[in-house]
């Protein structure tokens, strides 16, 4: 039986995907009652009013709280007289190792970490995207990661191995790309809400341009081989007309501009516009 502490969108959603391939969910815990009842809605299980009643019904136990409460849940959880039936206390965060589980591990219990590489939405939506998402696994030194291991291969998902020290740097790389990723795109569509299209027109016009971007990347074996444009061309004359325009319209961008161009450059390993982007 599979419960889960914390009934945000990460939590909800794996409970609704585990149940999708067959696994029974027991249910949820959350300090916000009515959060876990909204979660236990879609699984059809039960909304637990105290972390203890949960563990008494659950053979694994997934802790999907926020990052900044994680450790101090686990000495919650650590407090407590845990059933012994209980194989598994999995945390869900990106940026924690395993380690922020250590006082459940001392009290003799497999503790893991199992990030799913994806940014969540919706509950629905989520849980038919898990099917295709890798999970990052790290384990403590003490505990072999074969229990769940077996786990993913009913799920069916690829599993991605992490080291525990750099764990917090696997973390940030994932936050450039989602995140980030959002932030350059809202730099481009404000660009050319500039030029003069709209709202509507920029997004149905790029996503073309975007799609043809990813398969060029998926296609290629190194990066740099699947950039195009005016840094690779080494094309002068482009990158003064940018950088003007910007100065006349957009003045606040040009460090930003200047910023990727040099990220770029390192990457081509091509420094021919060095002295315009600086």
């Amino acid at each position: 039986m599979i419960s889960f502490i914390g009934a945000g969108k990460v939590g909800t959603a794996l409970s609704l995907y585990f149940k999708q391939k067959g696994l029974q969910i027991g249910g949820f815990y959350s300090r916000t009652h009515s959060h876990a009842l909204d979660a236990c809605k879609l699984t059809g299980s039960t909304a637990f009013s105290s972390i203890s009643e949960l563990l008494k019904d659950s053979s694994m136990v997934w802790i999907t709280v926020s990052d900044d409460s994680l450790e101090t849940v686990a000495k919650e959880i650590a407090q407590l007289d845990i059933p012994a039936h209980i194989k598994a206390f999995i945390h869900t965060s990106g940026v924690h190792s395993n380690k922020a589980l250590q006082s459940i591990q001392e009290k003799g219990f497999a503790t893991y970490s199992a990030h799913p590489l994806m940014a969540f939405g919706k509950a629905n939506e989520s849980a038919k995207q898990l099917s295709d998402i890798y999970f990052s696994l790290e384990t403590s030194s003490e505990t072999k990661d074969d229990y769940l291991l077996r786990f993913f291969k009913k799920t069916e998902n690829s599993v991605l191995r992490i080291d525990t020290d750099k764990k917090e740097l696997y973390h940030c790389a994932a936050s450039v790309l989602s995140n980030y990723l959002v932030t350059l795109l809202n730099l481009a569509y404000e660009m050319f809400a500039e030029s003069g299209m709209t709202k509507n027109e920029i997004k149905e016009a790029t996503a073309p341009l975007l799609q043809s971007t990813l398969a060029n990347i998926a296609k290629n074996d190194e990066m740099k081989n699947a950039l195009t444009g005016a840094i690779k061309r080494g094309d002068r004359k482009t990158i003064v007309k940018h950088l003007d325009v910007l100065k006349e319209v957009m003045p606040n961008k040009i460090i930003l501009y200047k910023e990727l161009g040099k990220e770029t450059m390192d990457m081509l390993q091509d420094y021919r516009l060095k002295d315009l982007l600086g």
